[in-house]
């Protein structure tokens, strides 16, 4: 008896432990060292602790607590933070003591998309211009970076598992270029602190990054739900029939082996393949499934923007419902974040001359991506037709891309400006006798020629709707469109093909994004 009471003793520091840890406060892999905090807004904290505890959070003078509700999750809310380059330390109390170390205050972007966001700054067959030189001059203590792990699932998750680092040539090799140069960039106009968020996947379409209420509120877009629910019964209906077989197989290979007869082949049925988790990139991603492993885990956390670079795998197939789709994607953001006007800053995909339809795929993304940005506020684009590689979808100079990125971000996010692109954008047409002139916002210093030669392009189209090569001059900040063979013009098109590098750019030396002047039904 007593040997079992001693026994029950040296259980009981186990069993506190266990206790314990059950109990333990803890933390999204969002909130971790090196973090930064959004400046000038109201900060939600969360986590888990034993349901019905008090949470209790200490920073900056500030102290908060919460009751963790019956499934454990608990959220406070810090009041406006004033942007502060001072590393603090975050304590959060419960069953248990947390302490975040070396914490910043300023803006925090959240850069999002697929391979040309992806591209880090070592590269991967490539390598972005002047890649060790880049890496080498990296050490930017006041940046601090967090690379989200690519995957997909068909829930939503909580949490992921990655950790904030200060910005360092070892951890900048592997990170978003196109983040890192926007954000040190920015640094450099805003003299704050810069948390920068990589949630980037290369070969994806943006259903995968788009939440599920948000397709459910686009009439358009019903077809892709219809779709999840197609294949998800199929790929039960493939599932039941395979295990069926392996089953029935198993029991004929087993009756086999008991009476010493050979084995019965395998069936050659390929083993279903789950749509909702697949390991690659594939265009039968489902809808939200990259939105509910990529980005969920990150609401509510305080963010100044969004960057988003996306769009190429779309292109590839055609997709006439980008704008439809992009729209969609960014009213789902905002709506689950409940931040109306969070910002949104879109890179143009750039012009490759490889893609199946030239005059199709890439230049409905292009009208896509400017319909976004002249419907929905707080939107902007940067123009990339002067920056692009035909014969290299993952282009080399991400350095202008972050440029023209923080020069967005200036109008778009910190209200010193009216400009919604960096590069001019087409706004209106007018027919003057057998000429059509163009109208441009956006245009700083005027319009000129590149290359000083004659502006190319330039197409025009009469009641025929047949598109022919255009000639064009320059009047202020306006161009005159007109052909010989057209003595009635009702259209205009201008760089409407994927391996398209015109030569019109404003004084500033952006250049004028592509655009099409007619609404008629592309072929």
């Amino acid at each position: 008896m007593l040997l079992r009471f001693h026994k029950w003793l040296l259980l009981v520091p186990t069993l506190v432990c266990a206790a314990l840890a059950r109990g333990a406060v803890r933390m999204p892999h969002v909130f971790t060292n090196d973090m930064v905090l959004q400046r000038d807004a109201t900060v939600p904290i969360w986590g888990w602790a034993t349901p019905g505890s008090r949470v209790s959070i200490r920073f900056a003078g500030q102290h908060v607590s919460a009751i963790a509700g019956r499934h454990g999750q608990w959220m406070a809310k810090l009041s406006k933070l004033h942007a502060s380059a001072r590393a603090r330390n975050m304590w959060i109390s419960g069953g248990n003591h947390v302490v975040i170390h070396n914490v910043l205050v300023g803006d925090v972007w959240l850069c999002a998309g697929q391979s040309n966001m992806q591209f880090p700054v070592d590269g991967w067959w490539g390598h972005v211009l002047r890649a060790k030189l880049e890496v080498a001059a990296a050490t930017h203590p006041l940046i601090r970076l967090l690379k989200i792990p690519r995957n997909n699932t068909p829930k939503a998750q909580k949490d992921f598992k990655a950790n904030w680092m200060s910005c360092s040539p070892a951890h900048i090799k592997a990170f978003s270029a196109v983040a890192y140069f926007f954000g040190r960039d920015l640094s450099q106009d805003t003299h704050v602190p810069i948390g920068l968020i990589d949630s980037s996947y290369g070969g994806t379409v943006i259903q995968s990054w788009t939440p599920m209420s948000a397709l459910r509120h686009t009439p358009a877009l019903h077809g892709d739900i219809r779709w999840f629910a197609i294949a998800a019964r199929r790929y039960k209906q493939a599932q039941k029939k395979y295990n069926a077989a392996m089953k029935a197989w198993r029991v004929s290979a087993h009756s086999a082996a008991a009476k010493g007869r050979p084995q019965p082949p395998k069936p050659k049925l390929p083993r279903p393949q789950n749509p909702f988790t697949l390991s690659r990139p594939s265009p039968d991603m489902a809808p939200a499934s990259i939105y509910h492993a990529m980005i969920e885990p990150l609401i509510p956390f305080a963010l100044r923007g969004v960057v988003w670079y996306q769009g190429e795998n779309n292109a590839w197939v055609n997709d006439r419902l980008y704008g439809v789709r992009l729209k969609a994607m960014i009213n789902g953001w905002r709506d689950r974040w409940q931040a109306p006007n969070l910002p949104f800053l879109i890179v143009q995909i750039a012009p490759y001359a490889h893609y199946p339809d030239p005059t199709l795929g890439v230049p409905i993304v292009w009208q896509g991506e400017q319909q976004a940005v002249r419907t929905l506020p707080h939107t902007g684009i940067v123009g990339t037709m002067d920056i692009g590689d035909l014969h290299n979808i993952h282009f080399r100079d991400k350095q202008d891309v972050g440029k023209r990125l923080a020069a967005l971000a200036l109008q778009v996010a910190y209200g010193q400006g009216a400009l919604r692109s960096i590069g001019p954008m087409y706004q209106s047409s007018n027919i003057v006798g057998h000429t059509i002139i163009i109208h441009f916002t956006g245009v700083r210093g005027g319009l000129r020629s590149s290359n000083g030669k004659p502006l190319n392009w330039f197409m025009i189209a009469a009641a025929s709707r047949k598109f022919v090569p255009a000639m064009a001059r320059i009047d202020g900040s306006a161009v005159v469109i007109w052909a010989k063979a057209i003595r009635h013009p009702l259209a205009v098109r201008f760089a409407w093909n994927s391996g398209a590098q015109p030569n019109l750019i404003d004084g500033a030396g952006m250049p004028v994004l592509p655009f099409r002047t007619d609404s008629w039904p592309l072929q």
